[in-house]
């Protein structure tokens, strides 16, 4: 028999929140999270608006050296992981104060694993524990200083922190760290798709006895100047609707016009149920079927008839061994782009029929940006509180959908009974994962 996932802990710093509850009733209540950027000049940008995350601080989290070795894409992802892993009863591990010389090396807290005694003590071995913690484009704000501050006094000067500040790996590594998580911790890159194929390969880990427990998410924090421009320069940003940034994000309106950048990230403890319910922990949901797929046709266009996302969707369902019908309600990947939504909507009919138009479906884009590397994680704890509270948030600036289509797009906050739930991602590269939650 398979073992079977749970999540136990979820956590969120994104541009609704910086916790899952503050998020979690944002997007109930339809508040957007999109504004003007501030932070850089944007008049030559092609867009100007963004989705950031609001007074967030990182000294509740990091002392000042390590704020400044470490990005603030790991700021974030630590922030998350600490408040699901608080969530789901893992305290971090007490460790020595660091040497002289470690301080001087950045090391911080000494990395050792907590010594058996401690592990048995804690109920938890922590060797059976690990982290998969991943970004789609790393922490871009320490590259380009690093690259500028070379270009202008030369290559020494470019600081020692400059490899470990950039290594995508590096908050599964602080994660891992601070907790004594000695399992399997490190990152996967899929663009878009990154945080839902980090739940997915985490819940795998569980399922096949590499882990019983996992701390599994993703995060982005990459609304600069130079991302900003790239994105807009590919003409796949939005801006502000009748002056209103608000607006700008659309997913499935007829009006859409693009994506609107966004940072935060998300966390979720997956464990294995019966490892969950030994050491007390609640389950909120189960991680019930996963689909992982490729187009293998274009680097950042989707394939046409979402081909690829639809197989993905198949698979989540034949591994949760459910048929189509059983799904009461769907988050996807609905960026807000022409091509992306029209894709997705050819997936999902492929895969549900004539009875899409009965299945209800929000899109916590409309309301949270783009999070990138971030998204699929922070929308799949949107999912897990659909499924604890059985209410379905809404997507807003849905007006009118394209012509000739029929969706049950949820307008405003609506309770339901849902036993389970879709989260579909897709990613530059034709990357697709897919996820089956069931409410605990």
């Amino acid at each position: 028999m398979r073992r079977r996932v749970v999540v136990t802990g979820i956590g969120a710093v994104c541009p609704l929140g910086n916790d899952v509850a503050t998020t979690w009733q944002n997007l109930l209540a339809g508040r957007s999270g999109v504004d003007y950027i501030r932070d850089f000049p944007v008049e030559k940008l092609r867009s100007d608006i963004a989705a950031s995350v609001k007074g967030f601080d990182v000294g509740q989290y990091l002392s000042p050296k390590e704020a400044d070795i470490y990005g603030r894409v790991t700021h974030l992802s630590l922030a998350a992981a600490v408040e699901a892993l608080r969530q789901a009863g893992i305290a971090p591990i007490q460790r020595a104060p660091a040497t002289d010389g470690e301080a001087a090396e950045g090391a911080g807290p000494r990395a050792n694993g907590p010594s058996p005694a401690a592990a048995a003590a804690s109920g938890l071995d922590r060797t059976r524990v690990g982290c998969l913690m991943s970004t789609g484009m790393g922490s871009v704000e320490i590259f380009e200083e690093q690259v500028a501050r070379s270009a202008a006094r030369g290559p020494r000067a470019v600081s020692p922190f400059f490899i470990p500040g950039v290594m995508p790996n590096g908050a599964a590594a602080l994660i891992s760290m601070r907790y004594g998580l000695m399992g399997p911790s490190y990152s996967l890159a899929s663009a878009c798709a990154t945080g839902t194929h980090s739940i997915a390969t985490s819940a795998l880990m569980i399922e096949a006895g590499e882990a019983d427990v996992m701390v599994a998410g993703g995060a982005e924090a990459a609304t600069r100047l130079n991302t900003v421009a790239g994105f807009g320069n590919a003409k796949a940003l939005a801006r502000a609707v009748d002056g209103d940034p608000a607006r700008a994000s659309r997913p499935f309106d007829r009006r859409r016009q693009g994506f609107v950048m966004g940072e935060g990230a998300g966390a979720l403890v997956l464990e294995e149920e019966q490892h969950a319910r030994a050491r007390g922990a609640r389950p909120l949901a189960f991680v019930t079927g996963f689909g992982m797929t490729t187009d293998a046709e274009h680097l950042t266009r989707p394939h046409a008839e979402g081909l690829g996302l639809a197989l993905s969707l198949e698979r989540a369902l034949a591994r949760a061994a459910i048929a189509p019908e059983a799904i009461g309600y769907i988050n996807p990947h609905a960026t807000s782009t022409q091509q992306g939504d029209a894709a997705e909507i050819l997936a999902l009919r492929r895969v549900f029929g004539e009875r899409l138009a009965r299945i209800p479906i929000s899109a916590s884009k409309s309301m949270l940006g783009h999070l990138l590397g971030g998204a699929g994680a922070v929308e799949t704890i949107a999912v897990v509180c659909a499924l604890r509270d059985q209410l379905l948030h809404p997507s807003i600036n849905v007006d009118e959908l394209d012509p000739g289509t029929s969706l049950d797009v949820v307008r405003e906050r609506r309770a339901v009974d849902v036993r389970y739930a879709v989260k579909c991602s897709a990613g530059f590269g034709g990357h697709n994962c897919s996820l089956v939650l069931e409410r605990a």
